[in-house]
């Protein structure tokens, strides 16, 4: 049996809380990205995908609102979620490697319609 303390609850619940506002958070930046390229995620039909590059180094209240993500990728209409992804991870991975931003971000999903698929690192807060 494990027992938790009110304190520890409180500290997961907040961490949760601020994984989830870091998440909304990246995937508003993903959309205003693609809208920088003239691609609107929302209205791309069903199956579909989305990748970037993200500097998790750089995250901060700043990024999210002045800046974009500048390596994407994306697929739509796609047979099912292995392939959306695949077609996604590699548009990303080109852009990445097209504007050498390798030492600076890596290619990770973001959405599968409207599904986060992002991982929050543990350091980033």
């Amino acid at each position: 049996m494990f027992f938790f303390s009110p304190n520890e609850l409180k500290s997961e619940s907040h961490k949760e809380q601020n994984t989830n506002k870091i998440e909304e958070s990246i995937i508003l930046v993903f959309k205003k990205s693609m809208k920088h390229w003239n691609i609107e995620y929302d209205t791309l039909p069903e199956n579909r995908s989305g990748a970037a590059c993200i500097p998790w180094l750089e995250i901060s209240d700043n990024f999210i609102s002045e800046e974009i993500f500048e390596a994407l990728g994306y697929g739509f209409n796609l047979y099912d979620e292995n392939i959306a992804v695949k077609a996604a991870m590699e548009g990303c991975n080109r852009m990445r490697t097209y504007y050498k931003l390798q030492n600076r971000c890596d290619c990770e999903m973001i959405l599968f319609n409207d599904e986060s698929r992002i991982q929050v690192p543990p350091n980033v807060k």
